[in-house]
């Protein structure tokens, strides 16, 4: 879990607030924009198959071969969220049986001994089985079948990775009616330039609930004047500097 804490200047007056990571959603799947490779080829079934995003469609090595393996190229590192695996349809659902997932960023025996994700039981035709790995970091995903006389087939291979939503709880002072939602939206607006000048980006900020007027104490004897308060939510990929 992250923390971060920002200061910005909105509307001529500070704005301080302090956010914590929860909960990580998935997004577009990474692996459409990969690269693939496989250990050997069973013509015409080619390693690309397995991230066409047409679950009709596998890839295959060839006829029995000893610890056969299958391997994806983010093309950069991520924390991984969740892997989905679909077998092929058409037949021999067994194959993927015992099949391990790997995810790292080194190419060590072609990827394989990068730390272990998961391990598949038993799985049948067409089944698509949901891998969680709790946020392991690689560039690489390699799916292998340790032993002898194997042969590994894969309909789609699916990759999400891990995505922060954070909440944020903030009091500030506003010329804008920002009980209006047309309004309230001004005031995002203006929080989300102020965060990528700073150079953040790939977020989005949302209001929990609208801007309430609170009423902070006074002190000796003097009335405060009253700021709006709420709470938003954002997705970011960063923290504050």
């Amino acid at each position: 879990m992250w923390v971060f804490r920002c200061l910005f200047v909105l509307y001529g007056a500070g704005v301080y607030f302090t956010t914590q990571a929860s909960t990580p959603q998935q997004e577009e799947n990474l692996a459409l924009r990969g690269k693939t490779v496989q250990s050997s080829n069973y013509h015409p079934y080619v390693a690309a198959y397995a991230i066409d995003g047409q679950p009709s469609t596998f890839s295959s090595t060839a006829a029995s071969t000893d610890n056969p393996w299958w391997r994806l190229d983010l093309l950069d590192s991520y924390h991984i969220a969740e892997i989905v695996i679909t077998n092929r349809v058409s037949c021999c659902g067994e194959r993927l049986n015992g099949a391990e997932i790997h995810i790292g960023n080194s190419l060590e025996n072609n990827g394989n001994n990068n730390p272990r994700c998961a391990v598949l039981g038993a799985v049948v035709t067409a089944q698509s089985v949901s891998l969680f790995c709790g946020g392991m970091r690689g560039r690489y995903v390699n799916v292998i079948i340790p032993g002898s006389q194997k042969i590994l087939s894969l309909a789609e291979v699916q990759v999400y990775k891990k995505v922060h939503q954070a909440v944020m709880s903030l009091k500030f002072n506003s010329s804008l009616n920002v009980a209006d939602p047309a309004e309230s939206g001004k005031l995002l607006y203006q929080m989300t330039t102020a965060l990528i000048s700073k150079g953040h980006s790939n977020f989005t900020l949302t209001w929990t609930k609208l801007p309430q007027k609170v009423k902070p104490k006074s002190k000796q004897g003097n009335p405060a004047k009253s700021a709006p308060s709420t709470a938003f939510t954002g997705a970011s990929s960063q923290g504050c500097s």
